[in-house]
């Protein structure tokens, strides 16, 4: 019974609390705020839309730009690309060794690398 008597005192002191902070609150400096907050983006969407304006560039369309790029996407690969066998074949000799002997198969790891003792 108590805490319920406790609870509901601290209800009603919030509530006279939040009434005395709000006759506190100005209605019209929050509105004015608000004023300028809409003038100040008004401004950065002028500032945005004079500073995206192209020069000497005609318009362009996404569709069209996106048609190109499809197109170029299906003919970039058609190129000769064999030098690219060239750079995946794999070195049979240790660097810095002669070269004359090799090693043999049991002494490479999964990778072909010299396994480590």
């Amino acid at each position: 019974v108590v805490s319920t008597q406790s609870t509901g005192s601290s209800g009603i002191n919030a509530e006279y609390g939040k009434k005395r902070e709000y006759k506190k609150v100005n209605i019209d400096k929050i509105q004015d705020l608000q004023d300028d907050l809409q003038d100040m983006m008004e401004d950065a969407n002028e500032i945005q839309e004079i500073m995206g304006q192209q020069y000497g560039m005609p318009d362009v369309d996404d569709a069209e730009l996106e048609a190109e790029l499809d197109a170029l996407g299906d003919t970039m690969f058609d190129d000769d690309m064999s030098y690219l066998d060239e750079a995946s074949e794999v070195p049979t000799t240790i660097p810095g060794s002669s070269g004359r002997e090799e090693p043999a198969a049991s002494q490479l790891d999964e990778f072909g690398l010299p396994a480590l003792s």
